[in-house]
């Protein structure tokens, strides 16, 4: 092959392909400028080559199943501008020993694979390629332009054992993630807020999220357009451990003889009436018979989960107010400990009634980031665990390096 064609193949602007050889089972290729040195900061071309300059070899695509190398002859500057270096090289950035390129090709291999893996298919060290994906996110992050959605959800993910959290802050009508907070609390998520304008905060009119009282603070203080709205699905938590609690109350009162019914209840009783198999059903069904508490505490419960799904504002807002009535009328201690929260927050669910707004977003986000967390054995480095989240939503698609 031509040391012309060889140029021509490589697309390297600027350069030419001096000379060919081979390394043990590597391809060596040294490449040299055409044209003028020119400085990285301000453009200036020097038409005096200065004296210094030395080979750097660094690593491009690979060629034939080969490893390949490009031998670069690079001049040092000083220039008036103060920069002192070596000269711009479209094809290479500074202080990098890969080419744009490779950088790319393992940029896309990182957004679909553990670095652990890309490390082992490309023969390069982990921290190379975690390296590499940083630099790739933040590039993309940088060009990136601004999200102003009118609607927005906040919810935490656990990043570790021990009650460590994150914030997710996100656009669901955009499906995107606006950004990854370390804690959840206010002074944690402030400022993400306090660092957007005022038309970008007044722009904001419905906000989702659970009933954390750290991020309704920040909201009311920083969006003071937006709405309010609770989750039904954190409320359907809150119900769950209220169902639980009065469970393992009635276990302990229960004889001997009816012990043999609490077994395996725990989850039978989470779980909706249409999901139930036969013999989980007839399970349930012997429960209830020797507790009537348990059974009206599932019957209101499925209730609950019903006025979310009213056809209109005007129904669901129906719903939650008899849903309210008949629960107090039960008279049972840990249900009504739920029912005076629901009515400390009846605005904000109302409000969610009637936009029908809920988190099932921000819900689909916690799910992905778990198997991202699971991929890279939970991320140690909170900043990198924040890239691969925001890459991961805002950044997924895959071009091709063949299309430059």
């Amino acid at each position: 092959m031509g040391l012309e064609l060889l140029t021509e193949l490589l697309e390297l602007p600027g350069c030419f392909v001096k000379e060919i050889t081979r390394r043990d089972k590597d391809i060596i290729l040294t490449v040299e400028s055409e044209g003028y040195p020119r400085c990285p900061e301000c453009g200036q071309i020097y038409l005096d080559a200065p004296k210094d300059r030395r080979y750097q070899e660094v690593e491009d695509l690979s060629a034939f199943g080969k490893r390949c190398y490009l031998k670069v002859l690079k001049y040092r500057i000083t220039c008036s501008c103060g920069y002192n270096g070596t000269e711009y090289l479209e094809w290479l950035d500074r202080y990098q020993r890969f080419t744009v390129r490779y950088r790319k090709w393992i940029y896309a291999f990182c957004k679909r694979m553990t670095g652990i893996d890309v490390s082992r298919i490309f023969g390069i060290s982990k921290h190379t390629v975690y390296r590499l994906d940083k630099e790739g996110i933040e590039e993309e992050l940088s060009k990136q332009e601004e999200i102003r959605p009118s609607r927005i959800s906040i919810d935490e993910i656990s990043r570790k054992k021990g009650h460590r959290y994150a914030t997710i802050i996100s656009s669901p009508v955009e499906k995107k993630v606006l950004e990854v907070v370390k804690g959840r609390k206010a002074e944690d998520i402030t400022p993400f807020f306090k660092g957007k304008d005022k038309k970008w905060r007044d722009s904001i009119k419905v906000v989702s999220m659970d009933a954390w009282l750290a991020y309704r603070k920040v909201i009311s203080k920083y969006c003071t357009q937006a709405v309010i709205c609770f989750d039904h699905f954190h409320l359907a938590q809150h119900f769950s451990k209220a169902i639980d609690k009065l469970r393992v109350h009635e276990a302990k009162k229960a004889g001997k003889e009816n012990k043999e019914f609490y077994k395996g209840s725990r989850w039978l009783l989470l779980k909706r009436p249409e999901n139930l198999k036969d013999g989980q059903d007839a399970a349930l069904q012997g429960l209830f018979k020797i507790n009537e508490k348990l059974y009206k505490a599932y019957i209101l419960r499925d209730e609950f989960r019903r006025i979310f799904s009213g056809a209109t504002p005007h129904s669901r807002l129906i719903r939650l107010t008899n849903w309210i009535k008949r629960a107090k009328e039960v008279r049972i201690p840990e249900l009504t400990e739920f029912v005076k929260q629901i009515e400390k927050w009846d605005p904000y669910i109302r409000n969610s009634l009637r936009g029908n707004h809920s988190n099932s977003f921000a819900e689909g986000i916690n799910t992905k980031i778990r198997v991202i967390q699971r991929m890279a054995y939970g991320y140690k480095n909170f900043e990198y665990l924040r890239l691969k989240i925001l890459q991961q939503f805002n950044f997924k698609e895959i071009k091709s390096i063949f299309d430059g």
